[in-house]
């Protein structure tokens, strides 16, 4: 159980949350024979244990859910509408590798498309739906880099839609669980496509790629890829008692590997890692010393609530101190910052949060404050005599 122990010292927003990103940890990770993986929190978008997360690597059909995201984005400014009806281009027609098989010349509904595109990992969706909203795929990847841009997907680039092979179209592990991160955030609803486990199209059923959504409940998405090149990639979410991860694998030698290296680093974070409210907004967390108020102190708190993603074994070792700004004097305003409080696990500085006053305290009367001032000279006087005794 965390440890409440605070400490007033006198020196001269959604939820804000700890993660073990910036913790010391004693945690044995595991270590698989894949190029990179990574484990995100999902709330805070930390990272709770990686390998080789930052490596530049070719994502494959992971490469569909920039796609996806730069169409959900489209759908919710009305750019497009799930209900237009795409003509599928020769190009479109005849792409190679995984497809829905639309045939050239007809019309789709770009959501049937997107379930081609999500479901199935169409190659023919990928380009029919890049060439609806930008004319080409080439200007479509172009604002799939803006995007990555805006989402601060630093190390990747991308040149076409599906993930086809190209040795200029990279990214990351990390930049990969960045942008499922944003997906899940930013379109919720959207993003229940990729819980869907098969896809008819043309007669044809083809299950979703992603076979965890059989294995295991809490998962609900997102993505596999493969090419000989990039080998097989997997990006996946799960949530258990309302705790989100985001873990991508990347390199792995065949589906059953892949598979296997995603299931236990998902057990690994829900066993090891737990996410607690430490604090709730506006509660009051100490009484400070106030000078010259109304009150003698005030009631201290933090404005946003505050959450910890650690691994249980540190729980016990997180303590937190209140330093609160020396000589802090009234007038104070509710909600006016009045120091900070440090979280610490063995004397390892994790965060810092402003601390607000939680109601206003009013400055008392110049007599007041005089006989304050007097007061507080006789009580000097009366302990350097009795010191000189």
């Amino acid at each position: 159980m965390f440890k409440k122990i605070l400490t007033i010292c006198a020196v001269a927003v959604t939820s804000v949350s700890l993660s073990f990103a910036q913790s010391p940890s004693t945690l044995q990770l595991p270590e698989y024979a894949v190029k990179s993986w990574i484990i995100m929190d999902y709330e805070t978008g930390a990272i709770l244990a990686e390998s080789n997360s930052k490596m530049l690597l070719e994502p494959a059909s992971i490469t569909k859910v920039m796609t996806d995201y730069v169409l959900a984005d489209a759908l919710q400014k009305g750019t497009i509408h799930a209900s237009d009806k795409v003509l599928i281009s020769s190009k479109a027609r005849s792409m190679s590798g995984s497809r829905m098989f639309v045939e050239e010349g007809t019309l789709v509904s770009v959501n049937d498309l997107l379930q081609g595109l999500i479901i199935q990992s169409g190659n023919d969706a990928a380009v029919a739906l890049a060439e609806h909203l930008t004319f080409s795929e080439e200007s479509f990847s172009v604002k799939m880099n803006e995007k990555a841009a805006e989402l601060g997907m630093k190390d990747s680039h991308f040149k076409n839609a599906s993930g086809l092979p190209d040795t200029e179209h990279v990214t990351t592990a990390f930049d990969l669980a960045v942008l499922s991160r944003a997906l899940i955030k930013n379109f919720p609803e959207h993003y229940k496509f990729y819980s869907q486990k098969s896809f008819t199209w043309n007669n044809i059923k083809q299950n979703n790629r992603n076979t965890l959504l059989w294995e295991d409940p809490s998962v609900d998405g997102i993505k596999t890829g493969h090419t000989d090149r990039a080998g097989y990639n997997l990006a996946s979410s799960a949530e258990r008692n309302g705790f989100r991860i985001i873990v991508v694998v990347m390199g792995a030698d065949n589906e059953a590997y892949r598979q296997r290296v995603s299931r236990e680093l998902i057990n690994f974070a829900f066993q090891n890692f737990d996410r607690k409210k430490i604090y709730e907004a506006n509660e009051v967390i100490a009484r400070a010393n106030i000078l010259h108020g109304i009150d003698k102190t005030v009631p201290v708190g933090v404005s946003d609530s505050i959450t910890a993603t650690l691994p249980r074994i540190q729980y016990d070792n997180l303590k937190a101190q209140i330093q609160v700004n020396a000589g802090l004097e009234a007038p104070v305003q509710k909600g006016e910052q009045v120091g900070n409080l440090e979280f610490y696990i063995d004397n390892h500085l994790l965060y810092s949060f402003p601390v607000v006053a939680l109601k206003d305290v009013e400055k008392t009367g110049i007599f007041q404050r005089l006989w304050e001032s007097f007061l507080g000279k006789l009580n000097n006087k009366i302990n350097k005599f009795k010191e000189a005794l």
